[in-house]
């Protein structure tokens, strides 16, 4: 029982030996009745907590499962592609090296299967945007302010709007005034 529920009980009990040998039957009666009610209801509470902790439980334990089955499936479709890029890597150290263009080709898969995941990009080397400090950081020069302008020097990751790595960018070199005004921002 709760410590507020014992003490709703203690006081009952008080009162019925105040009254034990004036109060009439029927008030003994109610009394013994409301005490059941309080035991079933504090029974009824402790079996809710229980159900609610044992589905806890149960919806962690298949988030889990879901994501381990999510990762398996994940790293079923990556494995072809991860044997190639070894082979390619005991070509070359062999001395046969892989070409170019095959592994560009590999990169090409690997990158559309971890897009079928939701890996998304952020920029594209040498491109230019404005500055957001949620997806860029900058990696020398001047400083930058949201909304400056910046060159892309190496892409990021994120999955959604989770950000695994910012694009690494630089303010972008000052266009030449050809009748617009250089200070404007996009």
């Amino acid at each position: 029982m709760t410590a507020q529920t014992n003490n709703f009980a203690a006081r009952l009990r008080a009162a019925l030996g105040m009254l034990a040998g004036n109060a009439p039957e029927d008030l003994r009666n109610r009394v013994a009745s409301l005490e059941l009610d309080l035991r079933q209801k504090d029974d009824e509470i402790a079996a809710l907590r229980e159900e609610y902790e044992r589905l806890h439980q149960q919806g962690e334990r298949e988030r889990a499962s879901a994501a381990s089955a999510g990762l398996d499936a994940l790293a079923r479709r990556l494995a072809p592609l991860l044997s190639q890029l070894a082979t390619m890597e005991s070509m070359a150290g062999g001395g046969r090296a892989p070409r170019l263009e095959d592994v560009f080709k590999l990169f090409d898969m690997l990158e559309k299967v971890l897009a079928e995941g939701g890996l998304v990009r952020i920029g594209t080397v040498s491109e230019e945007a404005a500055f957001d400090a949620r997806w860029h950081q900058r990696i020398g020069g001047a400083e930058v302010d949201d909304g400056d302008r910046i060159r892309v020097r190496f892409i990021g990751y994120r999955m959604g709007e989770n950000v695994l790595l910012k694009a690494m960018v630089s303010r972008a070199a000052a266009k030449e005034n050809s009748g617009e005004n250089s200070g404007e921002t996009s």
